[in-house]
């Protein structure tokens, strides 16, 4: 179960890196979310999903927001 919500997380994570490139938006703060989450991840696999979304969204609403 943990491989599976792993590559999904890998799977969104690297999306997201080339919708962010390719609208030239800043990379930085989605960049600190993966790590972070990947990171919070290995300690706790639905505590990781949870930091991924909301990083995410977070990320995705500062990018709009400039």
């Amino acid at each position: 179960m943990e491989t599976v919500a792993l590559l999904a997380l890998l799977f969104f994570g690297l999306l997201n890196l080339y919708v962010f490139h390719r609208f030239k938006k800043p990379l930085l703060p989605l960049i600190l979310v993966l790590f972070l989450s990947f990171f919070v991840f290995f300690l706790n696999p639905a505590l990781g999903l949870l930091v991924f979304l909301m990083g995410q969204t977070l990320a995705f609403y500062a990018a709009g927001k400039r």
